[in-house]
């Protein structure tokens, strides 16, 4: 599943591997979870595991801020390209 791919990635980066810490709702950037490097790295992620392309617009600290939002943010770049 996705969710846990992104659990797996935010933790082993900057949790110290710890997936417990990170939940669906765990405000990533506000606990510095994520710094750019790991935000580019989980873009990479996301582009070949969700088969999507994220373009730069995209990441914000919404579409960023937890592992819900990049849930949501790749299947609304995955519902455009089904239309």
């Amino acid at each position: 599943m996705l969710a846990n791919k992104i659990q797996r990635l935010v933790a082993e980066t900057c949790a110290g591997g710890d997936v417990d810490q990170i939940e669906l709702d765990t405000p990533l950037l506000e606990l510095n979870f994520l710094d750019s490097s790991a935000l580019f790295d989980l873009v990479d992620l996301l582009n070949r595991e969700a088969d999507v392309v994220i373009p730069l617009r995209e990441v914000t600290p919404n579409n960023f801020g937890s592992v819900q939002a990049i849930i949501d943010l790749v299947e609304r770049l995955q519902s455009t390209l089904q239309a």
